[in-house]
C-alpha cells in the first residue's frame, strides 16, 4: 500500500492535536503564576506553571512532564513552626495510626521556564477543579474533604489535617479529614482538586438549607454544614430551622465537650459501618448565616474508614459486620 506525504502530514497533524500538552490558546505565564486545565471528559488535568513556580500533587498521579520540573516529595502545604523533638514523632505517629498529624505531600517545582504536567485521576475517576477563592468571595468556610480525594493543588491552598467532630464523621467517616484554604497572603486563585467516581457534583446550600445525600457518597463539604445519620424510615424534619451559631471550631472547646463529641462520633463511625446501604442517609443541613458547598461524587468504589492502621481496620470490621445480620438500631 502506498502512503503518501499527506497522509503522513495528516497523521502528523492529528497526533499533535490529541496530545494533551498541545492548545492553541495555552497561556503563558510569568513567574508565580500556574494555571489548571481540564482534559476532555475530566479524566486528567494539566498543570502549567511558570517560571520558578510550584504546586503540590498527590503521589503517583503524574503521567507525564516536560523537562526542568524536579520533584521534592514530603512537602507541607502549610507553615509549620519550629517545635521540639518529641513534638515532630508524635505527628509522625498520628499520621501513621490515624492519618492525622501534618499533611506532607510532593512539591512539584519548574526551574527557570514554563513547564507543564499531566495528571491523572485515577481508574474510572473524574477530576473536580475548586476555587477556593471565589467560594471565600462568595463568603463560605473553609472546606473539609476526604483525604484520597486529593489530587493537586495550587501554591496559594493551605491544606492541614483535622480531627472529626460528630457532624463531619456523619458524612466522613473517618478519624481525620483534610482542611483547606486559601492562604494568608495568596495574591493570586487559590486552586483545589479533587478527583471522584464518575462525576462530582456540587450543591450550594443557602442558609437554612437541607439535603439528603446517599452515605458515603459525600466527599467534600464546608464547615458551616451540621450533618447527621437518619433511617430512611424516618422522613426529613420540615419544621428545621436555621440558627444563627457556626459550629465552633474544635480547638477552641472544652476538654468535656470534646470528649462527649468524640464518644458521639465514634458512636456514628460505628453505626455507619453497619449500615448496608439504604438503610441511612446523610442530612446536611446549613445552620449559619453564610453560604455553604457540599461535592458528592455519584458512584464509589468501597467503604473509606480513614487512612493509616485505624482506617485499615476500620475497613475490616465494617466488611465483616456488613456479611453479618446483625440488626440496625432503631
Amino acid at each position: 500500500m502506498y502512503l503518501s506525504p499527506t497522509f503522513f502530514l495528516d497523521l502528523g497533524l492529528r497526533t499533535i492535536a490529541r496530545n494533551p500538552f498541545f492548545s492553541r490558546d495555552r497561556p503563558v505565564l510569568v513567574e508565580g503564576e500556574s494555571d489548571f486545565r481540564l482534559l476532555e471528559g475530566q479524566e486528567g488535568i494539566v498543570v502549567t506553571l511558570g517560571p520558578n513556580t510550584s504546586f503540590f500533587d498527590r503521589p503517583n498521579r503524574s503521567v507525564c512532564r516536560w523537562p526542568g520540573v524536579k520533584t521534592i516529595p514530603r512537602q507541607s502545604p502549610h507553615e509549620i513552626l519550629p517545635r521540639s523533638f518529641f513534638a515532630n514523632e508524635g505527628s509522625a505517629f498520628l499520621q501513621i495510626f490515624c492519618g492525622g498529624g501534618d499533611v506532607r505531600l510532593n512539591r512539584v517545582t519548574t526551574l527557570a521556564d514554563q513547564r507543564q504536567i499531566l495528571l491523572s485521576a485515577g481508574d474510572g475517576n473524574v477530576v473536580e477543579k475548586i476555587d477556593l477563592s471565589e467560594l471565600a468571595r462568595d463568603g463560605a468556610p473553609p472546606l473539609k474533604f476526604l483525604q484520597p480525594a486529593y489530587l493537586c493543588s495550587s501554591a496559594e491552598v493551605a491544606i492541614r489535617s483535622t480531627p472529626c467532630d460528630a457532624a463531619t464523621m456523619s458524612w466522613a467517616r473517618a478519624p481525620y479529614v483534610y482542611r483547606a484554604e486559601e492562604t494568608d497572603d495568596a495574591e493570586r486563585q487559590a486552586i483545589l482538586c479533587l478527583s471522584g467516581r464518575t462525576m462530582v457534583w456540587c450543591e450550594r446550600l443557602a442558609p437554612g438549607d437541607s439535603r439528603d445525600f446517599a452515605l458515603g457518597n459525600v466527599i467534600a463539604a464546608t464547615e458551616n454544614i451540621d450533618s447527621k445519620l437518619r433511617p430512611t424510615s424516618l422522613r426529613h424534619p420540615d419544621d428545621a430551622k436555621a440558627s444563627d451559631d457556626a459550629p465552633i471550631a474544635f480547638a477552641t472547646k472544652p476538654v468535656r465537650t470534646r470528649l462527649r463529641e468524640f464518644a458521639e462520633a465514634t458512636g456514628i463511625l460505628f453505626e455507619s459501618m453497619r449500615a448496608r446501604e439504604g438503610f441511612l442517609v446523610c442530612e446536611l443541613t446549613n445552620r449559619s448565616d453564610r453560604p455553604a458547598y457540599v461535592y458528592v461524587q455519584l458512584n464509589k468504589t468501597g467503604f473509606y474508614g480513614g487512612s493509616g492502621f485505624v482506617g485499615l481496620m476500620v475497613k475490616l470490621v465494617s466488611a465483616f459486620l456488613r456479611m453479618s445480620h446483625l440488626p440496625l438500631r432503631a
